[in-house]
């Protein structure tokens, strides 16, 4: 059923971001804000406050991680060299830039740029909606949508632990590895079969150039504990 126009909030998208429509060109957006929660186990107002206290822990955490590639001392080059292969000069410099441009985006996260997942919503930031495992995913972005960081939360990200514990993932998780996509911070990439702790450490050891640019491999590097 289609839902009248007074339930939904307009949302600009400025002309600086990559959509599939006309150059230089401004869309709206309409997303729902009085639909059913975004996550069922709990209330909006609870999943607002829940991932926005999740986002402040990790940018705290992401602080620590550029404070280490300043100061440069042998634990912040073994946690490198961890989870991309090498802990050279180049390798530091994309991090510490990264990071850097990471904690800026992610400051700028409010409770608007977490809406539920819609196809149409992909569609209208420029990217194809994914059709395969959408039973596992548990959210996405555009990577090129750098004029809004929409961040698409679906049902199974409501099932994941507030933060992660040995080798498991979480709605923490979730979040640093969804904007390290975007392309004003990492531009990272979701290479196959390299989600996990396990496979991205071993992706770190036999192929760095892909580990410094896979999503998994910056996002357990900054929340992993040692």
């Amino acid at each position: 059923m289609a839902m009248p126009h007074d339930d939904y909030e307009y949302v600009t998208v400025h002309d600086s971001a990559m959509t599939n429509t006309t150059h230089g060109s401004k869309i709206e957006l309409l997303l729902a804000v009085d639909g059913p929660p975004i996550c069922k186990n709990m209330t909006d107002a609870e999943f607002r406050k829940k991932v926005l206290t999740l986002r402040d822990d990790a940018v705290k955490i992401i602080t620590q991680r550029v404070d280490e590639l300043d100061v440069w001392r042998e634990p912040a080059r073994a946690r490198v060299r961890e989870w991309f292969g090498v802990a050279d000069e180049p390798t530091r410099g994309a991090l510490t830039n990264g990071l850097a441009a990471l904690i800026t985006v992610m400051n700028g996260l409010t409770a608007r740029n977490f809406v539920r997942s819609d196809p149409d919503l992909d569609r209208a930031l420029g990217c194809t909606p994914n059709t395969k495992n959408l039973d596992g995913e548990v959210a996405h972005v555009c990577g090129p949508d750098t004029a809004t960081h929409t961040i698409s939360i679906s049902p199974k990200f409501c099932e994941l632990p507030d933060t992660s514990a040995g080798t498991f993932s979480s709605m923490q998780l979730t979040i640093v590895h969804e904007c390290v996509h975007f392309r004003d911070t990492f531009g990272a990439i979701d290479y196959k079969n390299t989600y996990g702790q396990f496979l991205s450490r071993r992706l770190a050891k036999e192929v760095p150039t892909m580990a410094i640019r896979n999503a998994d491999n910056i996002a357990w590097y900054i929340l992993c504990i040692d």
